[in-house]
C-alpha cells in the first residue's frame, strides 16, 4: 500500500479515531511532510511556523500538535491498547524526526506510549497498592473524576488492588517508536527494522552545554491528568552540531511516591548513529521526609527542582544505527 493511499486511510479512520497509531501514524505524517514544498536552503528555514516540518542537514523534523481526544474517540483508542485511558489524551500530537539518507525515523505518539503501561510478561513489575485513606487524601479528586480505577474489589479494609493488566498510574517507559520509511514513505515497524545494540557509550551533556544557536525546537504532549500529577512529554531543539531529544514521563502521587522515567536521544550530524539513554527513577515521600526534605506537597509541584533528590532504579544505553 503506498504512502497517498495510507494517508487517506488515516484521513478517513481519523475523522472518528482522532488519534495516530503505531500502524499509520509515521507513514501519514511523512505523507504529509512530502506533500508539502520545503525550501532548498536549509538555513533559511530556521525561522518556521508551527506545526511545518523543518529540514536541516538530511533530516527533518516535525512537531505535530492538536487538541485533546475527544472521549468517543477515547474510547475506540482505550479499545485498541485494551485499558482504560487517561481523560486529557492528545492522540493526534505526534513528534518526528526523520533521516532522508536511510529512511531512519523516530516518532513519539501517545498511543505507543500509552501501550508501554502494560505488565511487561515475565516482570516483576507491580500494581502501585495505596492504602484507601492515603489515596483519598493524595488523589480524591483525580479518583472521582476515574471511578473505575478503583472499581475492583477489596483485598482488606485498608488497602485496594486493582485487577488490570496495566499500570492505573499510566507509567510508562516509552523510549519512542523506531522505523524505516521506504521510498514510497511507508514506514516498516518491525522490530529488526532499524538496528539498536546495547552500549556503553554517554551522551556528551558537556558538549550539550555549549551554547548553540537552536534552529528548531518543539514540545508536544501525549497524556496527562487534569492535576498535573502524570504525563508523557517530548522536548527537542536542533542546533548547528546535532540534535537532541527529551521524552519524559513523570507522575507524582501526594505524600506516597514520585516516579520519573526519561529518555534522552542525541545525534551529531555526520555521523552513523544515535545514542539513547533511558533512565528510571524513583522514590516515596516516606524517604523524602525521612531524610529532612520538606514535607508539604507545594515543595514538590515542579520535577526540575527536585529530580536530584529521585535514585534511580536502573538505566540502558543504546545505539541506533542508521544504515
Amino acid at each position: 500500500m503506498n504512502s497517498n493511499l495510507l494517508l487517506e486511510r488515516h484521513k478517513n479512520t481519523n475523522s472518528m479515531a482522532k488519534f495516530y497509531d503505531k500502524a499509520t501514524g509515521i507513514t501519514a505524517l511523512v505523507a504529509e511532510i512530502r506533500q508539502r514544498a520545503v525550501e532548498k536552503d536549509e538555513m533559511a528555514k530556521a525561522v518556521v511556523s508551527h506545526g511545518e516540518p523543518f529540514a536541516y542537514s538530511g533530516w527533518t523534523f516535525v512537531g505535530r500538535k492538536s487538541h485533546i481526544t475527544p472521549l468517543q474517540a477515547l474510547d475506540v483508542l482505550g479499545n485498541s491498547i485494551g485499558m482504560t485511558p487517561p481523560e486529557m489524551v492528545f492522540g493526534e500530537n505526534q513528534l518526528l524526526l526523520l533521516h532522508e539518507a536511510s529512511g531512519v525515523c523516530i516518532s513519539f505518539m501517545a498511543v505507543e506510549a500509552l501501550s508501554c503501561c502494560h505488565f511487561k510478561e515475565g516482570s516483576d513489575a507491580q500494581q502501585l497498592k495505596v492504602t484507601m485513606a492515603r489515596v483519598q487524601s493524595a488523589t480524591s479528586a483525580y479518583v472521582d473524576d476515574n471511578p473505575s480505577f478503583l472499581s475492583s474489589h477489596v483485598v482488606s479494609d485498608e488497602v485496594k488492588e486493582l485487577e488490570i493488566s496495566y499500570d492505573w498510574t499510566y507509567t510508562s517507559d516509552y523510549k519512542g517508536t523506531l522505523a524505516r520509511v521506504d521510498d514510497h514513505g511507508v514506514a516498516n515497524t518491525t522490530a529488526d527494522a532499524v538496528r539498536v545494540v546495547t552500549t556503553t557509550e554517554r551522551i556528551d551533556f558537556e558538549k550539550l552545554k555549549v551554547r548553540e544557536d537552536i534552529l528548531w525546537m518543539e514540545d508536544v504532549s501525549l497524556y496527562e491528568d487534569e492535576l498535573h500529577d502524570h504525563g508523557v512529554s517530548i522536548y527537542s531543539r536542533v542546533m548547528p552540531s546535532g540534535f537532541y531529544v527529551l521524552a519524559r514521563y513523570w507522575m507524582r502521587l501526594d505524600n506516597v511516591v514520585v516516579r520519573l522515567n526519561e529518555t534522552r536521544i542525541h545525534h551529531v550530524f555526520g555521523k552513523d548513529f544515535l545514542l539513547r539513554e533511558y533512565t528510571a527513577k524513583e522514590v516515596t515521600f516516606d524517604t523524602l521526609f525521612a531524610a529532612g526534605h520538606p514535607n508539604h506537597m507545594s515543595n514538590y509541584t515542579n520535577i526540575d527542582t527536585f529530580q536530584h533528590l529521585v535514585p534511580t532504579k536502573s538505566y540502558h544505553f543504546e545505539k541506533i544505527y542508521l544504515h
